[in-house]
């Protein structure tokens, strides 16, 4: 049995009296939401900035990491182990941080839920610290959506390569969703991958494509911009072959990485170009209004 800090054993009048899952959830919720109305869609901010209520870069990165913190309590205890909203919440207050090394803090939130979910499918047990076997936190679409905003905000404190790592994470999900178990003849092979591979529920959804793009977009290194263009517009082509309609956000995302992406004056007419094409899309696909049109005339200013 555990013994508490005076050396005797916990009893179950102890366990009433700490905080449980719903109220760190609580903590972490009121965190988030503060100055949320000054962020777009939980997306990174390639579009937009802050507002006066919004907490200072600083307070924001001692949030997070304080909210990370909070993780690490909550597992001490059965009555508070993280659900995957705790897991949500953290990496929504890593994506608002302003913090260099946000998308790997992401990463590393994202890891401890798999491995979670791992020794759950290993142990087989119905109880995992107060959460059933279906409810342990397995990573889900909306998990790395977050995880890849975060990579927009390493993107934009000139992290290398933060496109290409968001990139990463994208065809991570993809893979987990098109493990091709069907090749495997064995029965055990196929549950093997089932329980520990497959997982429908980080299928990508036009939001995650959305925020990958927008962390192109925030791409601060001379050197990185080539190649963030490149998975920008990757991005894109993947989101329509997946049969999912690109949004106005979409298309104002695009728009910025032509402006972001492609500065110089040499570069003149590939971003002129290249801008017209992707509104082409936006008209085709109705996609257009009026921030639409705001971001075109920024990006080709007469």
């Amino acid at each position: 049995k555990r013994r508490n800090s005076v050396g005797r054993e916990w009893s179950e009048d102890d366990f009433k009296s700490l905080p449980n899952r719903d109220a760190y959830n609580a903590i972490l919720r009121s965190m988030v939401h503060l100055g949320e109305d000054s962020t777009s869609n939980g997306h990174s901010n390639a579009i937009g900035g802050t507002t006066p209520s919004s907490p200072k870069p600083q307070e924001s990165h001692e949030w997070a990491r304080y909210g990370t913190k909070l993780l690490g309590d909550m597992a001490r205890y059965e009555s508070s182990q993280p659900s995957k909203f705790s897991f949500n919440y953290v990496l929504r207050l890593w994506a608002k941080s302003g913090a260099q090394d946000a998308g790997e803090r992401a990463e590393e939130l994202l890891s401890r839920m798999e491995v979670r979910a791992v020794i759950s499918n290993i142990s087989k047990k119905g109880d995992k610290g107060g959460l059933s076997h279906a409810e342990v936190p397995r990573p889900d679409a909306l998990c790395y959506q977050n995880a890849i905003a975060c990579w927009g905000v390493s993107a934009a404190k000139f992290y290398p390569g933060a496109a290409s790592r968001a990139m990463l994470l994208l065809e991570k999900k993809e893979a987990q969703v098109n493990p091709g178990f069907e090749s495997f003849g064995a029965d055990d092979s196929r549950n093997y991958l089932l329980d520990h591979i497959y997982n429908e529920a980080v299928r990508p959804n036009g939001f995650v494509f959305t925020a990958l793009i927008s962390t192109c977009a925030c791409t601060q290194l001379e050197e990185d911009k080539p190649e963030a263009l490149r998975v920008a517009f990757d991005a894109y082509n993947r989101m329509v072959d997946a049969g999912l309609a690109p949004t106005s956000d979409t298309y104002a995302y695009l728009l910025k990485c032509c402006e972001n992406l492609l500065p110089h004056e040499s570069q003149r007419d590939q971003r002129n170009e290249l801008s017209r094409t992707v509104f082409d899309a936006a008209r085709d696909n109705g996609a257009v209004n009026s921030k639409l049109l705001l971001f075109l005339r920024e990006v080709n200013p007469v």
